[in-house]
């Protein structure tokens, strides 16, 4: 990877860290979701700055090419990434049955007084 690819890289993973700093402080974003953006962000830069990193670690899993162990690595994300908004989604939706039924009862006890 030429000098100028990793500059370019480095300063588009500082300036996504920005935004996601200035996300939270907004409001727009969650500690707890932004977390899992810092970590990937981090260990962009290392590989991009450490240049035998990712050559090491596709072998030392027995990954062949270090091309696939991007494409193995972006898979695993995106599945990681997939269940937490499941469990997201399945205690939201938990949450807004419990608030309908208690808008029923209370609805119920208004018009029976």
């Amino acid at each position: 990877m030429t000098t100028r690819i990793k500059v370019i890289i480095v300063v588009l993973l500082v300036l996504g860290l920005i935004k996601i700093v200035s996300l939270i402080k907004k409001g727009a974003l969650e500690l707890k979701y932004a977390l899992t953006w810092f970590l990937l962000s981090i260990g962009l830069a290392l590989i991009v700055l450490v240049p035998g990193l990712l050559t090491g670690i596709s072998n030392l899993l027995g990954i062949y090419d270090a091309t696939n162990m991007v494409f193995f690595a972006g898979i695993i994300f995106l599945i990681i990434i997939i269940f937490g908004l499941t469990m997201s989604i399945s205690r939201n939706s938990d949450r807004v049955r419990q608030l309908a039924q208690s808008m029923a009862l209370q609805d119920y006890e208004n018009r029976n007084k």
